[in-house]
């Protein structure tokens, strides 16, 4: 009796959460026709941060995409726009000292803005200390995890995905990119890495579910995921790309490197319904007309960035990101 009532537990427990999951649904983070708020990427705010003179004694401008009031504290770093759905890697770091990094930046393209994603390398000297840290510009579904206290596991500094159940056929965005050759990964001192760098851009739809400890699952409905390398100067407006469904394996484009579940192809954490940051783990594929309940997506510089390694000469730039049903 105990094991069938633990039973039906564990799968009310699970409906429930599926559930909520739907419930959440895109409603707050995107429109009426089901594309993502900002897409366009036009709005933009600017958190100010003041760094210590031991440091580099200046405001760094943290930019967020979304809108907030013209009379907001911009000096809060939990300031944010509810309703965008975008986190970045520009981050609020606190070890010991305040530190900002910006990665990614507003750049004017004609009437409005595009989103410009930049590989960089940060120089402090502090104590007679020399600290040199590799960072990508990333633009991603999710919510940075501030302040970021540490160096070790990066990927908990970034909660994947928001709560979608749209099924798009395709994704459809501008981009041009410089993409560096040279790689180096930069924590404490600065080392070559053998092989080039590449700009990434993934997008993942999800059915999640979540256990009774707090433990995130999903089954990979659909993706697709790109690389791009060398440089295209002029701007490649509408570009199309599909999104896959169903088991990926059987697809001839499918590298299991790439396109495989995570975590075989790299750590993910999301925030649990606990508030608290969790692996992620896919257990498989969905199963044909199933429909999601999460969406990730980013672009990034470079797609080592997470490690710290990339290219200084690596730009991503990208602009107008709409869903395609």
């Amino acid at each position: 009796m105990k094991r069938l009532l633990k039973s039906v537990f564990l799968f009310v427990f699970l409906f429930v959460t599926t559930v909520c999951l739907d419930a959440q649904n895109i409603n707050l983070y995107t429109d009426a026709n089901g594309q993502l708020n900002y897409s366009q990427l036009d709005n933009w705010y600017a958190r100010k941060l003041k760094e210590s003179v031991i440091l580099s004694g200046e405001t760094i401008e943290l930019y967020g995409v979304g809108k907030v009031s013209p009379n907001a504290d911009f000096t809060d770093m939990k300031l944010k726009d509810p309703a965008s759905p975008w986190g970045t890697t520009n981050i609020y770091a606190k070890m010991v000292l305040d530190v900002g990094n910006t990665r990614v930046t507003p750049e004017k393209r004609g009437n409005g803005y595009c989103a410009r994603l930049e590989t960089k390398i940060r120089k402090d000297n502090i104590a007679g200390f020399k600290v040199d840290v590799l960072l990508a510009g990333t633009l991603f579904l999710g919510e940075t995890i501030e302040p970021v206290k540490g160096m070790k596991e990066p990927e908990k500094s970034a909660s994947q995905g928001i709560p979608f159940t749209g099924m798009p056929k395709a994704v459809k965005f501008d981009y041009k990119y410089r993409i560096g050759k040279k790689r180096v990964v930069a924590t404490t001192n600065v080392k070559p890495v053998a092989g080039e760098d590449k700009a990434d851009f993934s997008i993942l739809l999800q059915k999640r579910w979540e256990d009774e400890n707090g433990n995130v699952f999903a089954t990979r409905i659909g993706g697709n995921r790109l690389f791009f390398t060398g440089t295209v100067n002029e701007w490649v407006n509408g570009a199309t790309f599909p999104v896959y469904y169903g088991d990926a394996t059987s697809q001839p484009q499918y590298d299991p490197k790439t396109m495989g579940l995570i975590p075989s192809v790299g750590k993910v954490y999301v925030k649990n319904s606990k508030g608290a940051m969790v692996p992620l783990v896919e257990t498989g594929w969905g199963k044909p007309g199933e429909k999601p309940t999460h969406l990730i997506m980013y672009f990034t510089s470079s797609y080592e960035g997470m490690l710290y390694t990339g290219s200084t000469e690596s730009v991503f730039w990208v602009d107008n990101i709409e869903l395609i049903y």
